[in-house]
């Protein structure tokens, strides 16, 4: 599937060619992953993360076959498998959340984004456990399994709403929000359950754009917003700082409160 050109086409019906492509060779991956979920151990990188045989397999099946599939694009993985290109950058994350694996939770799976002419331009992520795909593509809309996911709804904001953190962010001093949290382990999976409508938002601290470019254009492609914690337009692919992403109403809530934060 040579070529990364995207065209826009917002009355889509049915996902583009490249979505079913991408969620077979997610499948292939997430699928190696699964015949080692429960069976494997941890080993610590140099960045005190997290990483398994399971993400090995995965990664080899992704840079191998996005290689094939996009023939000239360049291939990089989280865990340092690399393949030259002048088309384009893919970039891959074998298992987002990789620590909700070796927990034997559902939430974890690949992801992959491709940037091109300096913007992200596709992404995808599978969920093994649950059997489920999504992709997005610049300007071509964003997509759950084969169907179109609609635009991100706006509504006031009530106790009921939840918001997708990190790990950690109950130990941040209190800060206003009156509303649910979510934490279900993996970047990209907050960012495809704010697309999907069932979080308004989620703050991400620290990320690499394997971990979040899927989902930062699922998030877009619904008409929601991405910005840092001071409210301003953040381009991930320039440098990754904090940031949020949701309904246009959430953000401008939560701006002010986390501004009072010090540290994420």
């Amino acid at each position: 599937m040579a070529g990364t050109a995207l065209s826009h086409c917002p009355m889509l019906s049915a996902p583009p060619a490249e979505a079913r492509a991408l969620a077979q060779l997610l499948e292939r991956a997430g699928n190696a992953a699964l015949e080692r979920f429960g069976r494997v151990t941890a080993e610590l990188k140099g960045d005190g993360s997290e990483v398994t045989e399971a993400d090995k397999a995965a990664s080899e099946i992704l840079v191998e076959g996005l290689a094939k599939l996009f023939p000239g694009v360049a291939v990089i993985s989280e865990e340092g498998e690399a393949i030259a290109g002048s088309g384009g950058r893919w970039y891959v994350d074998p298992i987002d959340g990789t620590a909700a694996f070796l927990e034997r939770l559902p939430t974890w799976g690949p992801t992959v984004c491709l940037v091109d002419n300096g913007a992200l331009a596709m992404g995808a992520l599978h969920l093994p456990r649950v059997r489920e795909h999504w992709f997005a593509g610049k300007g071509r809309g964003a997509w759950r399994d084969e169907r179109r996911m609609a635009a991100l709804a706006d509504a006031q904001l009530t106790k009921r709403h939840s918001i997708c953190v990190p790990s950690r962010f109950h130990n941040l001093p209190p800060f206003g929000w009156k509303g649910k949290v979510r934490c279900l382990g993996s970047s990209a999976i907050h960012l495809a359950q704010v697309a999907a409508g069932g979080s308004v938002a989620t703050v991400i601290p620290f990320w690499e754009l394997w971990d979040v470019g899927a989902g930062i254009l699922l998030i877009e492609e619904v008409g929601g917003r991405v910005q840092d914690l001071a409210g301003h337009a953040l381009d991930p692919v320039a440098a990754p700082k904090p940031l949020m992403a949701g309904s246009a109403h959430a953000l401008d809530h939560l701006t002010p409160l986390l501004a009072s934060l010090s540290e994420l």
